[in-house]
């Protein structure tokens, strides 16, 4: 049976055994698709399902005059980046993770004499960069203007100062 023939069986008639066949014929292709991307197995495997659910509810979409490899291999390279991009900004834990209760507490107090020792041994570039950013409220464009760095650069070294803050407080209270 063409891709065609099955994703109509699909799309019109709601054949959820068309799809296993699809399923079969492309999970390689969509596994591996996604296993060049995120580079681990697990995960890959998570990517690979979630393409094919994405790609069973989008079918509609699909061109009938094309393979549905592309349309796949497409759908699985979107969900792979997304995926990880998720990933990272759950890794990602900067110092705003720090979290403190009650804004009036002996610890919230403690807890901004610490930043405050942190944020006076970073370098002076990188305290320019924090103040800037969360004294003077300036947006990362802003910042970069200033500093003369990419808007890019200004993201990345907020984000690395924000973890090496957080690093500085967490090893003061141990």
């Amino acid at each position: 049976m063409t891709d065609k023939e099955l994703i109509t069986r699909i799309v019109l008639h709601n054949d959820t055994e068309a799809f296993s066949v699809v399923m079969q014929r492309y999970s390689g292709l969509v596994f591996s698709t996604a296993l060049s991307i995120v580079k681990d197995y697990a995960l890959a495997e998570e990517v690979m399902q979630l393409s094919l659910i994405k790609a069973y509810k989008n079918l509609h979409h699909w061109r009938s005059g094309t393979s549905l490899a592309p349309y796949l291999r497409m759908i699985t390279h979107n969900q792979a980046i997304d995926t990880l991009k998720s990933r990272q900004k759950e890794r990602h834990s900067d110092i705003s993770a720090i979290s403190v209760a009650d804004e009036d507490s002996e610890e919230h107090y403690q807890l901004l004499e610490a930043m405050d020792r942190a944020i006076a041994r970073l370098t002076a570039d990188e305290r320019e960069i924090i103040e800037m950013h969360y004294y003077q409220k300036l947006k990362t464009k802003q910042i970069a203007e200033q500093t003369g760095l990419s808007e890019a650069n200004v993201l990345v070294r907020l984000h690395r100062i924000r973890t090496k803050l957080k690093t500085m407080i967490e090893n003061e209270e141990d």
